[in-house]
């Protein structure tokens, strides 16, 4: 990969950041929380019927929808290319490549370590698979630019090439599951799912954890997540390095386009009705994931565009400077979002509001923990240099203890 100004294998700190990339990273965290709050709420599992039981079921269903269009793979999207930034810009300022190759990867085995924690706490973890990615990341890192945004595309899409195959052999074996709820599983009802998580014993709720996690991990050969993230890695690193990410992303010959094809496409997709995570049986399923895939990245890449815009615009708008607080704090945050989570809707734990409020309550109580995190980052970045577990991920990475607290300016 071509570099830039080399500089050294520390970890970025303060005058060294690009504060875009941090709101960025923030407003994909926003996303981010409201997406997986499907799964703790229990909404994902519980059978349609516990759901209609629940009332306010017309307002749920335009929220799940503007859910599913806006939000649903796309914040995702976001965090995966800024992965793709973050290592083209530790690559590029490198001064040794032997210093960064062991820098980088002890920092892959460190997040590995953090994912695997965060995978037994909640089966929805995605830091144990970028782990897994950043290390095929790492083995592409000199490869030209060009090199890089051609292989971008060829694995983002790849995962369509495998699904005909599989279509063509074994998929038409494949059971069909019952439409009782958001998420089934083959080997045990949504009913159970939901008890699992309702109980206040912990090896049955680890159980039931567990096994989501090992579905989850089996559903990654029909959607073809791992190609997809390491497609958009290197899509990053490719957008960074071109300044489209900091610089033209904020012009509308590229914005307006972008977002046209990615409404466009979106709404292709849902009027299709498939299935990303389900082995194609049928050329309908092979359209809907092809539509979906297209409208997944530009639609998210628009995001890029119109937030640079409004940011350049509004620079000093006090959501962005909490944005960017809530980016620095991205990993902490992340998993701030699951504590959270497990905290306001798991019985075992405090609350247990699992499976008992309506998707506008649960949004609401989102919203709620967003702005607490918001408050938080904010005052925390007034006193320390790093956020929580990106300090202890830093210090893990480089074997040296950092101050975390913030030295005061002379």
């Amino acid at each position: 990969m071509n570099s830039l100004n080399k500089n050294s294998n520390q970890p970025t700190t303060g005058k060294n950041r690009i504060i875009f990339l941090d709101v960025l990273r923030g407003f994909a965290l926003v996303g981010i929380i409201y997406a997986n709050s499907l799964s703790w709420s229990g909404i994902k599992f519980m059978p349609f019927t516990e759901i209609e039981a629940l009332g306010n079921l017309e307002t749920d269903k335009v929220l799940y929808q503007l859910l599913k269009f806006f939000v649903d793979t796309k914040f995702y999207t976001l965090f995966s290319l800024l992965f793709g930034v973050g290592f083209y810009m530790q690559y590029a300022r490198s001064k040794s490549k032997n210093d960064f190759n062991r820098m980088y990867l002890r920092r892959l085995a460190v997040l590995f370590l953090i994912g695997i924690i965060h995978a037994l706490i909640w089966s929805g973890d995605i830091l144990t698979l970028y782990a897994l990615m950043g290390m095929v990341l790492w083995s592409l890192r000199e490869l030209s630019s060009k090199q890089v945004f051609r292989l971008s595309i060829l694995l983002y899409f790849f995962p369509l090439i495998l699904d005909i195959i599989y279509m063509y052999t074994f998929a038409s074996d494949m059971p069909s599951l019952p439409n009782t709820a958001l998420k089934v599983y083959p080997d045990m009802p949504p009913e159970m799912i939901v008890d699992g998580f309702r109980s206040t014993h912990f090896l049955k709720v680890f159980g039931t954890n567990f096994h989501n996690l090992v579905w989850r991990w089996f559903d990654f050969i029909p959607s073809g997540r791992p190609f997809k993230v390491i497609g958009l890695f290197l899509m990053g690193s490719y957008l960074f390095q071109k300044e489209f990410i900091t610089q033209t992303s904020k012009q509308f010959r590229y914005m307006l386009p972008l977002f046209i094809c990615g409404i466009s496409f979106t709404a292709i997709a849902i009027n299709l009705n498939g299935s990303v995570s389900s082995f194609s049986k049928e050329w309908s399923n092979i359209v809907y994931k092809f539509t979906h895939e297209i409208g997944q990245l530009t639609l998210g890449i628009s995001y890029i565009s119109i937030l640079s815009w409004v940011v350049d615009k509004y620079p000093t708008f006090p959501l962005f400077t909490m944005l960017k607080n809530y980016g620095r704090q991205s990993m902490s945050s992340y998993i701030g979002h699951t504590v959270f989570g497990i905290l306001i809707f798991y019985p075992i734990i405090a609350f247990g509001y699992f499976g008992q409020w309506s998707l506008e309550n649960v949004f609401i109580a989102m919203t709620g923990v967003v702005i607490f995190q918001f408050i938080f980052c904010t005052i925390w970045f007034h006193f320390f240099s790093f956020g929580p577990i990106e300090w202890i991920w830093k210090c893990a990475t480089y074997g040296k203890w950092y101050t975390i607290k913030k030295k005061k300016e002379s």
